[in-house]
This record gives C-alpha cells, sequence and structure tokens, in this order.
C-alpha cells in the first residue's frame, strides 16, 4: 500500500514534549522500514505549527487541526493511505475533515471516552474534548475554520476498550446513541471508517503502560488487530491514527513493538 505518514509531534501545543516526542520515537525505532519490509511505500508530511506565534494549547491545537486536514485530504487525492502519528487525540478532528465529503464511521480505540465539553471537563485538558469536538458538540467557532470540517453523526461512532468514562460522558452515551464496544451489526456501513488507535487502548498489565494515563483492563495486540481486521470487512478504512505514545513510559519497549503492529495491520492491503 502506499501510505502517507503524517507526523505531528505535539502534546498541549508543545512539540517534542511528552505525547509529543512519540512520533519521532517510533520513527527512529524503525517504523518506516518496519512498513516497507512488508512491501509498503511510505512517504512522510510533517505537520507543524505556525512558527511565528507562540505555543497555547487550543490556539496550536485548531491550527494542527487546519493543516492536518489539508495533509489527510492531499495523500488521498494522490492515492496514498493518510496514517496519522500524533501525541493529541484532538488531531482527529483534522484527518476526519480531510475525509469529507465521504460518510465517516470512527473506531475510536481508547481508555477514555473523550466526550467531555469545555462545560463539563473538570481538568481542561483539551485533549479529553476531543471526540465531543469531532461530534461538533464544542468549539464550533473554532471547527468551521477546519477545511472541510463537518461534524461526525452519533450513530456512527463505536467506543472500544473504553473504560474511563466521567458521568456527564456517559450521559452523552446514553442519550446519543454513541455504541459501545464491537457486538452488533453497525448501523451504516457504506463510507470509510476512521480508526483511532490511543495507545492507552492496551491493556497496561498485559502490554505496558503507553503514557500518564493508564487505566487498567483494555486490549492484547492480538485482540486490537483483530478488531481492525473486523473493521475492514465491514467497510474500507480512509484514514488512521495512532496516538498518545509517551516514550518514558515505555521501559521495556513492549508499547513500541505493539505500535509496529498495529501500523501493519492499518496499512495492509
Amino acid at each position: 500500500m502506499n501510505t502517507q505518514v503524517i507526523v505531528v509531534p505535539y502534546d498541549s501545543g508543545q512539540r517534542g514534549w511528552r505525547m509529543g516526542a512519540g512520533p519521532d520515537h517510533l520513527l527512529r525505532a524503525g517504523l518506516a522500514e518496519h512498513l516497507r519490509s512488508s512491501g509498503h511505500d511510505v512517504a512522510f508530511t510533517e505537520v507543524m505549527d505556525d512558527q511565528s506565534l507562540p505555543p497555547a494549547e487550543v490556539r496550536t491545537a485548531f491550527e494542527l487541526m487546519r493543516r492536518i486536514a489539508v495533509a489527510v485530504r492531499t495523500a488521498r487525492e494522490a492515492g496514498r493511505f493518510p496514517l496519522v502519528l500524533a501525541g493529541n487525540c484532538s488531531t482527529a478532528s483534522g484527518t476526519l475533515a480531510g475525509l469529507t465529503p465521504a460518510a465517516r464511521s470512527v473506531f475510536w480505540f481508547d481508555a477514555h471516552a473523550d466526550l467531555n465539553t469545555p462545560s463539563t471537563t473538570v481538568s481542561g485538558y483539551l485533549d479529553g474534548m476531543s471526540l465531543a469536538i469531532a461530534r461538533g458538540a464544542c468549539y464550533e467557532a473554532l471547527t468551521a475554520t477546519i477545511p472541510g470540517f463537518e461534524p461526525v453523526d452519533d450513530r456512527r461512532i463505536r467506543l472500544i476498550a473504553t473504560r474511563d468514562i466521567d458521568p456527564p460522558e456517559q450521559q452523552v452515551i446514553d442519550r446519543c446513541g454513541i455504541r459501545v464496544g464491537m457486538n452488533g451489526t453497525p448501523h451504516k456501513t457504506n463510507g470509510v471508517a476512521y480508526v483511532h488507535c490511543d495507545l492507552d487502548s492496551l491493556d497496561p498489565a498485559r502490554v505496558g503502560q503507553a503514557n500518564l494515563f493508564p487505566v487498567p483492563g483494555g486490549l492484547s495486540v492480538g485482540e486490537l488487530r483483530d478488531h481492525l481486521g473486523g473493521i475492514r470487512r465491514l467497510m474500507p478504512i480512509g484514514a488512521a491514527a495512532i496516538t498518545a505514545y509517551a516514550p518514558e513510559f515505555d521501559r521495556t519497549g513492549s508499547i513500541s513493538k505493539a505500535a509496529f503492529d498495529i501500523a501493519a495491520e492499518l496499512v495492509h492491503d
């Protein structure tokens, strides 16, 4: 497969810090060579913030989303599969915007639901609002600046390996028909899938700790790969992301290895 790796090395507006160090770490560890060894053509796009402006979590995040949207659309127009390596989950809205006007289904592999809004969050952490942003529940003025942005239909969202859900997030899930898990037939199978793999969807006890937000439980690498195969049987994957990897917590290298395996499954022909 012709793969465009879109590198977004930011966490909370800061380049190369914490989970923002994850994309470069995976590339230095040989991710591209791993994919090429299986016959994939791999090219790169690095997405950077406007260097003339000071970093700020919200401003920087939305500037990155705007640039990711363009990079994803450009890759697809060139017949390349967009694989986003990012520090933050908030990049999802940019990737999804790059897939319009296709109907999009979201498969959200994440320990956290990321459905809080500025009105419900107690941490103020933008990443905890990532899926809320994608579904058009907050920051509407800023999402309107992302080229091609359209809110995702709640009925096309599935949360997988999600086990840390705040009460306001559970209310959204119950009220809006967001599905949890892979069981059951999806409402619609037309269009394309966006597969979002936050590495804390993996079980820290069985696989390793991906970042500073570990939650007990989760998937093995084999289980996650099986889910990806199931998604591919339902519909084509239009774009994917591997996010939220903080190398400082990966003392044995087990999460880096898992990311290689997941990437190989995502770009599977």
